[in-house]
């Protein structure tokens, strides 16, 4: 199982790497599927670092904020999830015709900015 899922991920970064004018819509919509359910699990991390960074503004009770990025994240991890076996179920077809990502950010790390 992990090797396939390591070689899935190889495979769609090799074709995210193409030349600018050589890109394929459908490989970039695979790549981002399978790229979003590898790293679907980081949303809770992620929400729960900004939640702490929150809290930590304001006078609450810290471990209150943090438990509330827990639960936002797994949230936030299944809509990735869900988002990510969309692309990779669909990626063939032109649905949405946008060909965006059903959850925003397209990926989990690119308000990157933001977390610190």
């Amino acid at each position: 199982m992990t090797k396939t899922l390591i070689k899935a991920i190889i495979i769609s970064t090799v074709l995210l790497l193409q030349p600018k004018g050589a890109e394929s819509q459908p490989a970039k919509k695979l790549g981002r599927g399978v790229i979003n359910i590898a790293t679907a699990p980081l949303e809770v991390p992620k929400q729960a670092r900004i939640y702490w960074k929150e809290g930590a503004k304001k006078t609450d009770h810290i471990l209150v904020w943090i438990f509330s990025g827990i639960v936002k994240g797994g949230a936030n991890t299944a809509g990735r999830l869900g988002s990510g076996l969309w692309d990779v179920v669909t990626f063939p077809f032109n649905i949405p015709k946008d060909k965006k990502a059903l959850f925003q950010p397209e990926y989990v790390f690119s308000d990157y900015q933001e977390l610190f």
